[in-house]
């Protein structure tokens, strides 16, 4: 079994732009070997990668950029909390993420949610280069649309007493609304107070530029084609309110022009992120 399309594609964005960029932003040296055959080959191989990578990289650009600024966003949010004495990390809808690849942090124990077959996919590919996942390392094989949090994470050595840092990217806006609504409220009640949620959403088409609604359109067509449509896309004051339902306060929400401003501004290449695209970061309440 193979993981999903959409993963495979966000590890092949992070891959080729650590490769192919000057000064990446985000500097994932694992995507290409997570990804494995054939589409490692087409990453690193010219004459493959000018024939199938470049004429789809050229339609998605901004899109392709907006996945490694995602993730150097959270890193950036857990790097923070484990200052503060985060201990847990839990990656929701992981694919193929390489955190734990790339980082030991001392006590702390990170979980990897995401549907079972790519969690197979993703631990046959780590077997085969080290021999055996890290220690820190725990897959959990979940379905977020029929499955909580809270009913398949006991048994797999989750302390509900310690802070939590939860990232959730590239997945919301193939969720329906319930099953966000749902997902909140799990995580809200799941994890010890002081815990922070990272997430990206996508803003509804009418607030989208022309240039911007051809390009979802196209996203949207590829994720239908693979079985993965988008299914739900949120204003900030709606996300803000299905936060607020299920407990949880935001921290930052950031804009497509928020988020420009703080990764892109100062690079002299002219990476840019569609308009439609927002980043944000929720906390459970401290108790007192």
């Amino acid at each position: 079994m193979r993981p999903s399309e959409t993963a495979q594609f966000a590890a092949a964005h992070r891959a080729d732009h650590f490769l192919r960029d000057p000064a990446p932003i985000l500097e994932d040296d694992a995507a290409v070997w997570l990804l494995g055959a054939p589409l490692s080959a087409v990453l690193r191989v010219a004459p493959l990668r000018w024939l199938f990578w470049r004429p789809l990289l050229a339609k998605v650009r901004s899109i392709s950029v907006f996945v490694v600024v995602r993730s150097r966003y959270t890193e950036d949010t857990v790097a923070d909390s484990i200052r503060q004495g985060c201990r847990q990390y839990m990656i929701l809808g992981a694919g193929l993420d390489s955190w734990a690849l790339r980082h030991e942090e001392a006590e702390v124990s990170v979980f990897e949610l995401d549907h079972p077959a790519t969690q197979q996919w993703k631990e046959a590919r780590i077997r085969s280069r080290f021999g055996a996942l890290p220690s820190h390392l725990v897959l959990v094989p979940v379905d977020l649309e029929r499955e909580s949090v809270a009913d398949v994470l006991p048994g797999h050595g989750f302390d509900r007493s310690a802070r939590t840092f939860v990232s959730w990217l590239g997945t919301i806006c193939y969720l329906s609304r319930r099953a966000i609504e749902e997902g909140f409220t799990s995580l809200a009640g799941l994890c010890a107070p002081g815990s922070r949620i990272a997430f990206d959403y996508f803003q509804p088409k009418s607030t989208m530029s022309p240039d911007d609604r051809e390009l979802f359109e196209l996203l949207d067509k590829g994720g239908t084609r693979r079985g993965e449509p988008i299914r739900s896309l949120l204003r900030s004051d709606e996300m803000a309110e299905i936060v607020r339902s299920a407990g949880l306060h935001v921290v930052e929400d950031l804009s497509a022009a928020d988020i420009r401003e703080r990764y892109l501004a100062q690079r002299a290449d002219e990476l840019d992120i569609p308009g439609f695209a927002r980043l944000c970061c929720v906390e459970t309440p401290c108790v007192g």
